[in-house]
């Protein structure tokens, strides 16, 4: 009996201990398996597992054994696997930060990493900026990414956690891609977030701007006072070049819009604006005309059609084939990864680097 009572009252002090450590610094879920039927698990050290809507003890979970979370077995709603801060969970194999979440849907499992948000960092830093850019660069990143990561708790709602693993939120590959210098770059900034007007912004940031940076309400039509151009140290950077076959361009326009005849554009002028070019150079909207019918098209309508690298471009139609050729890569909002890194090299410091891209913020330790 003495042996019961001792489980149960450790059992119970190990669950406070564990929601404390989580407590004490913010978490987010993040989606890495939709759909599945089940999933394999290992903890690295002793877990619980609970039923967070009740908050009741579910099970004992040891160490370094594999055990599977299978649909059809699943009893509960949602379960929650939960230990220290310093717990790495796999799931089907591959190790991430933190604790596990298992939503049972109607017909399928979603399986969630429940991941502290400094250690979430150190899996998202070299997957979103490469390792070998210099210190107050990844310095930079490691904010702007802690800033988006804070803004953005319950993107994904509807589907049960806050962000994806993926381009679409930031790439997060867990403790596989984790490296000394982001990790140095993570822990020099711990809690170091960009604020406007007392709130957390929302940090976007992109490849490279090509030259100059462009404004939110350009790209995404909000204007967003700390998201306007900037100015790069080099421009004309990230040369590309993309040609499509005039018949290939036409049936884009639809299948009402005949033969292509002419494409209207004005030619670029890195940061000068014009009827059709927004303040930074880039397209706003360019006049394609058919035989048949005329169509105006925006950059971010062409970007999306002809899978372009950025909108910062000139159009020519010449020999059969429609040609673009551009510079940089992304959507040019917010800060250019590899405008930090030439801003970095100059000497500048991170937070005058964070400031250039995001007018008037400041930063401030949340935690």
């Amino acid at each position: 009996m003495y042996r019961k009572i001792l489980a149960v009252m450790c059992a119970i002090y190990f669950f406070a201990t564990s929601l404390t450590a989580y407590a004490s610094m913010p978490e987010r879920k993040i989606g890495i398996l939709k759909g599945v039927s089940q999933v394999n698990l290992q903890v690295s050290e002793p877990c619980i597992m609970i039923n967070p809507e009740t908050k009741e003890k579910i099970d004992n979970i040891e160490p370094n054994k594999p055990f599977t979370i299978d649909f059809s077995s699943m009893k509960f709603n949602v379960m929650e696997i939960r230990g220290t801060i310093n717990l790495r969970s796999t799931i089907n194999g591959k190790k991430y930060f933190g604790g596990v979440r298992i939503n049972k849907n109607s017909n399928s499992l979603t399986v969630i990493n429940l991941a502290p948000v400094e250690e979430y960092l150190r899996g998202v830093l070299p997957e979103e900026m490469p390792p070998y850019f210099s210190l107050e660069a990844l310095k930079a990143q490691a904010v702007a990414a802690r800033s988006f990561t804070l803004k953005n708790k319950n993107l994904h709602q509807s589907e049960g956690f806050d962000l994806c693993a993926t381009t679409h939120c930031q790439v997060y590959e867990g403790v596989s891609s984790i490296s000394g210098i982001t990790d140095k770059a993570v822990a020099e900034t711990s809690g170091m977030t960009l604020c406007f007007n007392g709130s957390v912004i929302l940090a976007t940031f992109h490849t490279d701007s090509g030259g100059m940076t462009e404004s939110n309400a350009n790209v995404w039509g909000t204007e967003v006072p700390y998201l306007q151009p900037a100015e790069e140290l080099a421009k004309k950077t990230q040369v590309w070049n993309v040609k499509v076959d005039k018949e290939v361009f036409a049936k884009k326009m639809g299948a009402d819009f005949g033969e292509l005849r002419s494409i209207t554009l004005s030619n670029l002028v890195i940061g000068q604006a014009a009827n059709d070019r927004t303040t930074s150079g880039r397209v706003k909207t360019a006049l394609i005309v058919g035989s048949k019918k005329s169509v105006q098209l925006s950059g971010i309508d062409l970007r999306s059609k002809f899978s372009l690298p950025s909108t910062l471009l000139n159009i020519k139609f010449q020999g059969g084939e429609v040609i673009f050729e551009g510079y940089g890569r992304g959507h040019g909002v917010g800060m250019s990864q590899c405008g930090a890194e030439a801003y970095s090299k100059s000497g500048w410091t991170y937070d005058r680097i964070l400031n250039h891209y995001y007018k008037g913020t400041e930063l401030k330790k949340l935690y």
